[in-house]
């Protein structure tokens, strides 16, 4: 009778600790899942062309993005800040949309000739051999991503854009890939 009695409280103390264990568990994963949603906001809101109204949510170590972009690069941009964070498994875009364009050949119309003037602008040698720029224009709203080689190149190249017979602003998301 002592041996049942005393295998019953065992038994019930290892459902009690199997429980507590689980809790403590099921609490690391969300207090992990939060860090992560946390990093992620905070990066993103250190991209200067990215919109601010991009929700994150994690689980299970899987980021969720939700919102609206202006362009397919700022939409890139978000997954890839996402996709930096450490313990980020994975990044779901599918609730991530794109703006779409009121006139899809004048947007296109004006990447082009941005895209042109850069060009020129490196032949002409007015910017520094190294750039890698990512140019999309949605609404007559032209966006700029990727690295000069110069500080002061970011500033031409924006002053070239500008120019573009049909651009309304520009925005950028441009770094120097040297210090």
């Amino acid at each position: 009778m002592l041996f049942r009695k005393t295998s019953k409280f065992v038994l019930s103390l290892i459902i009690v600790i199997t429980a507590i264990f689980g809790c403590f568990a099921a609490f690391a994963d969300y207090t992990e899942d939060a860090s992560i949603t946390a990093e992620v906001k905070a990066r993103l809101l250190n991209e200067p062309d990215i919109p601010r109204n991009i929700s994150v949510s994690t689980k299970d170590d899987v980021v969720i993005l939700k919102g609206t972009v202006d362009t397919s690069l700022q939409a890139h941009q978000a997954i890839e800040v996402a996709s930096s964070v450490d313990k980020v498994g994975d990044v779901v875009d599918t609730q991530l949309k794109v703006k779409g364009s009121e006139s899809l050949m004048t947007d296109a119309l004006i990447t082009a000739k941005v895209k042109g003037k850069i060009r020129h602008l490196y032949t002409s040698r007015k910017i520094a051999h190294g750039y890698q720029l990512h140019v999309e224009t949605t609404n007559q709203i032209t966006h700029i991503f990727g690295n000069v080689a110069r500080e002061a190149d970011i500033d031409t190249v924006v002053a070239a854009a500008k120019e573009v017979k049909g651009v309304k602003s520009v925005k950028t998301n441009i770094s120097t890939s040297h210090p």
